[in-house]
């Protein structure tokens, strides 16, 4: 499952009511506290967005960037200064303005130090690489380093594209960066550096190889949230360990961690919790990694953990349909937990086996209607316009998805997007499907690739907008995931359906 970086359903997330933000800093201060800006030995910068904006709605929600806080809290602890600059922020801050014009990134950026690090989804490359592209032409002297699960798999296609992109940073920075820093400026050291790709002097691009994980994730310090203004973000969220060991094929998060999974000791994770309860007034968290629930066993001894600590907080988190047990869902629900979500993808058995999921339409029926009457909210996830989907099967997923919507279930559908380090994307670059990935800017909302819906009708591109599908399309090897998989007869005929269902 991998609807936090894959499949988000960007539409219809509304900010928050305000019952659960932190309430640490004003909310008009984006940054928590004074930047350091060029007096830091490197900016981070994060990119990742939830926002949209169709018509006359705007769809926003903010979230504390947890890969670069994570970071953050490393590289402090090393010794080294970090100024931390949080885009997301933009639009609570100032609400006239355009998240997606160049010039007002950069002004928002502002001064930085003279390494400067930008993190992003997949969503989001295009508009960063541009970003760091003007950032570089205003300041040629800088370097600039790329990072996030957004670049993963096209990594040494970007370095030869964009001379402005110096180095791309893959896997788990806090094993990379410290390293990194001690080197930089000087580029001549950069092969020492386990991690990254970046530009020999001839040209070429070269990969020093993969960084070791991270076996041991309690060894990191917490989140560094004195670094951001809490008051300013929607919702909160927990990773209790990275990395998935399952083989879905539509998934681009599994093979970001070569499917294999660290975890965190649940000591570490409810120290976190009582962090963010006690010191910042959070009263929900969402355990937003896709393995938290990996077993009945381990279920159970976190219930157990937490309702010794005495903390009193409502959580919600993921399950896979094959995993999830009647005893642990009742322990769950006894400790604080509100919702539960599954990634059912599909209501098609044969479609289920093309992509691996590891269980039946029944098992998720079963599981799904068990925790209805366990839980205050079930959320379900399906993914439609697989490029192997018939207009049957897709059939077979829309009545699927009336029938959990019929018992109260929340049903959130999304059109696959192919992202490059996809199982399923590497078959259709060797020709294993019939048929071609088309971009049609008309139907994708700007900068929406992973959980969109398209949009209701033929939209038209604003002027401005323009160059950056224009951008897109000139990079379609770099950029997959905006581009539709035969548009005519596999998503627009499905779409229409949907609509007519009431489920777009």
């Amino acid at each position: 499952m991998n609807h936090e970086s894959n499949t988000i359903p960007i539409v219809g997330a509304r900010p928050g009511n305000g019952e659960n933000r932190a309430g640490a800093r004003p909310a008009g201060d984006p940054q928590g506290w004074a930047r350091l800006g060029a007096k830091a030995q490197i900016t981070l910068v994060n990119m990742n967005l939830l926002y949209i904006r169709l018509d006359d709605r705007i769809d926003y929600e903010a979230h504390p960037p947890l890969g670069l806080l994570y970071l953050t809290s490393v590289l402090e602890q090393k010794g080294f200064s970090v100024d931390l600059v949080d885009y997301q922020i933009l639009p609570r801050i100032r609400r006239d303005a355009d998240p997606f014009d160049l010039d007002t990134a950069l002004r928002y950026i502002g001064e930085t130090a003279g390494i400067v690090g930008f993190s992003c989804m997949a969503n989001l490359l295009p508009f960063t690489i541009l970003v760091a592209e003007r950032l570089k032409q205003l300041h040629p002297e800088k370097t600039i380093l790329l990072g996030g699960v957004g670049p993963f798999g096209v990594e040494p296609l970007i370095l030869e594209r964009f001379s402005w992109i110096d180095i791309v940073v893959q896997g788990e920075a806090e094993n990379t960066l410290p390293h990194l820093l001690k080197v930089l400026p000087d580029m001549g050291g950069l092969s020492r550096i386990p991690g990254i790709f970046y530009r020999r002097a001839d040209g070429s691009v070269h990969h020093t190889g993969r960084v070791h994980r991270i076996c041991d994730l309690d060894t990191l310090p917490l989140p560094a949230y004195h670094r951001i203004d809490m008051g300013a973000y929607d919702a909160f969220g927990i990773v209790t360990s990275r990395g998935c060991p399952y083989a879905c094929r539509f998934c681009s998060v599994a093979p970001v961690w070569d499917r294999s999974t660290t975890y965190r000791s649940h000591d570490n994770i409810i120290a976190e919790i009582r962090l963010l309860h006690e010191t910042y007034g959070v009263t929900t968290i969402l355990f937003q990694d896709e393995f938290f629930y990996s077993s009945e066993a381990k279920i159970l001894d976190f219930c157990d953990s937490l309702q010794a600590s005495g903390l009193q907080v409502r959580w919600k988190c993921y399950g896979r349909v094959n995993l999830v047990t009647e005893r642990a869902m009742k322990r769950m629900a006894q400790t604080g937990c509100t919702q539960l979500r599954f990634g059912i993808e599909s209501g098609s058995d044969r479609v289920l086996k093309k992509v691996v999921k590891g269980f039946s339409v029944r098992d998720s029926l079963e599981s799904v209607t068990i925790a209805l009457g366990i839980f205050d909210s079930v959320e379900t996830f399906f993914i439609w316009g697989f490029p192997f989907e018939d207009m049957d099967e897709f059939y077979e997923t829309a009545l699927q998805m009336a029938r959990f919507r019929q018992m109260g279930v929340t049903v959130l559908p999304s059109l696959f997007s192919m992202l490059p380090q996809t199982d399923i994307y590497r078959e259709y670059h060797k020709g294993s499907y019939d048929g071609a990935l088309t971009l049609v800017p008309e139907l994708v909302p700007i900068y929406v690739v992973t959980g969109h819906e398209i949009v209701d009708t033929w939209n038209a591109v604003p002027d401005n907008y323009r160059p950056y599908y224009d951008f897109i399309g000139a990079h379609a090897d770099i950029f997959p995931g905006f581009f539709l998989f035969n548009h005519e007869t596999n998503v627009l005929p499905k779409y229409k359906a949907l609509r007519e269902m009431g489920f777009a």
